[in-house]
């Protein structure tokens, strides 16, 4: 039995999948590394841990080629992109840097390491978008000689009426309308990081309704042609309205894009209103970019509310709370990829800021993290309590806040889709979900 049992064991122990995760790499390894690279050239991993050893030594430019190198190797290890991602970042290459790690989250979005790599593209952006929005100040007066790109459209967080509540929906409905619109590869989006950078700036509050020769300003600093502006009045029981307006360059406003309806059918209504919006911008949709709008994002509105105060807690850099609330968004709509992408950046974002040098062999070998639900934070249980009070002040069914509305293809919702409603509704079934 003994042999037969280590027998068993051979082909594992060969393959590695019982072998131990890298250990920390540190400057002392240099010269040992660099003797094993020299006898085994086409080892990608080895090559890699080269790199990072050159990194964590301080010898950012050796770093980087070998890292280059160790990446044509090994391109799915994430060890190559932190490396001379983070060397770049030092360098204030941002840019170059940020367009590494996404390059390889597009290409490997289920490797050992992406959680790592996307907190290191949202830190990246971060110091990107800040370092632009003083660069913008300073040179205001030289960037209103030359006309902004009206192809290029940035979308203020929308002001949000009612109750307290419902405030954090002023960046998830921003987001989730410059998401829609960059499906439809007319436009260039200005992303919420860097608009959410200038407006600090600027000492602009979110959420906060500005005037024309404002918001056109705030689109000339960003080099975007053009503005969108919008509101989403929620009263408590009354139907909701839902509105956006295009502010171009010389502060003329276009007629809002609206659309009128219940807070369950809310992120139907923002999918009416991207159309809307898409023709005061002059461009029609095709049938097929109509679908793609119609599947993108998540058709559960609790998902979304907690998505919306992940968005919110991010922006201040309370990456804790964004990783509870996005990790709720992902057990609300398993299949909401923002809210799933969302987590991983935000829960791996303390080691990959604070975290040493060395450390990099360790984050880059670790699998993607899944939102675990065992424990209740204070974050997720006022969620909770705040998805019941809105039920109730909407005097609708609770299960209209799971999405009423059948999920668009290829979405995996937390729970079933209701069934059609037929003929007229005589009975109120009230369902309340209480988180575990």
């Amino acid at each position: 039995m003994n042999t037969l049992y280590r027998a068993s064991l051979l082909p594992l122990l060969l393959t590695g999948a019982c072998a131990a995760p890298p250990a920390p790499v540190s400057p002392a390894e240099i010269s040992v590394l660099a003797g094993r690279v020299a006898r085994e050239p086409g080892n990608g991993e080895l090559v890699l841990r080269y790199a990072a050893a050159l990194h964590a030594g301080g010898r950012c430019d050796s770093a980087a080629a070998v890292a280059r190198r160790g990446m044509v190797l090994a391109p799915a290890n994430a060890l190559g992109p932190l490396v001379a991602g983070q060397c770049l970042e030092r360098a204030e290459r941002f840019d170059e840097a940020i367009a590494t790690y996404r390059a390889f989250l597009a290409r490997y979005p289920t490797s050992r390491g992406v959680a790592a790599v996307r907190s290191r593209e949202l830190l990246a952006s971060r110091d990107a978008a800040s370092r632009y929005a003083r660069q913008a100040l300073a040179q205001e007066a030289e960037l209103s000689q030359s006309p902004a790109d009206p192809q290029t459209v940035a979308v203020l967080p929308l002001q949000v009426t009612g109750d307290s509540a419902y405030r954090p929906l002023s960046r998830g409905l921003a987001q989730m309308l410059t998401s829609d619109l960059a499906l439809l590869r007319r436009f260039r989006m200005v992303e919420r990081l860097q608009l959410g950078a200038l407006m600090d700036e600027m000492q602009l509050s979110a959420g906060t309704r500005v005037d024309e020769a404002t918001a056109a300003r705030v689109g000339h600093l960003m080099r975007a042609g053009r503005m969108v502006q919008g509101l989403a009045a929620i009263p408590s029981e009354q139907q909701i309205r839902l509105e956006a307006a295009v502010i171009v360059g010389t502060g003329e406003v276009t007629a809002p894009a609206s659309a009128n309806g219940r807070f369950r059918d809310l992120l139907q209504l923002e999918k009416e209103v991207v159309v809307g919006l898409a023709a005061r911008l002059g461009y029609t949709l095709s049938e097929a970019e109509r679908r793609a709008v119609l599947e993108n994002g998540t058709a559960n509105l609790a998902a979304f509310l907690a998505y919306s105060r992940g968005l919110e807690a991010e922006d201040r850099g309370d990456y804790p709370a964004a990783a509870a609330y996005y990790g709720e968004a992902v057990r609300r709509d398993p299949g909401f990829q923002a809210a799933r992408e969302g987590y991983q950046a935000a829960t791996s974002a303390p080691a990959a800021q604070t975290g040493s040098a060395g450390d990099l062999t360790v984050l880059a070998n670790e699998p993607a993290p899944e939102p675990e639900f065992t424990d209740v934070t204070p974050a997720t249980d006022a969620l909770g309590s705040t998805i019941g009070d809105i039920a109730a002040t909407q005097s609708e069914q609770s299960t209209a806040i799971t999405g009423v509305t059948p999920p668009p293809t290829g979405t995996n919702t937390a729970q079933p889709p209701p069934p059609t409603l037929i003929g007229n509704l005589t009975g109120t079934i009230r369902i309340v979900f209480r988180l575990p």
